[in-house]
């Protein structure tokens, strides 16, 4: 699936927004209130999918940048 570079870039951001979200709907509706863990579950998931995916292009974004630039491994 290809999608727009602004919109790919802004990824992991917008999934801690949403997590950031998620978890002030805790605090607005309560942590006993029958959504309150739902919130809370959906809440922390959205930010460590952002921080993944996040530490995952800074992983490997030099190991794109090398194959890129290697002369050699392109055929």
């Amino acid at each position: 699936m290809w999608l727009p570079e602004p919109i790919y870039k802004s990824l992991p951001l917008t999934y801690a927004v949403i997590g950031l979200a998620f978890l002030l709907g805790v605090l607005y509706v309560g942590p006993d209130a029958p959504l309150g863990t739902f919130y809370l579950a959906m809440g922390m998931v959205s930010i460590l999918a952002g921080v993944t995916v996040a530490a995952w292009r800074m992983k490997h974004a030099n190991e794109r940048q090398k194959v890129e630039a290697d002369p050699a491994q392109s055929d």
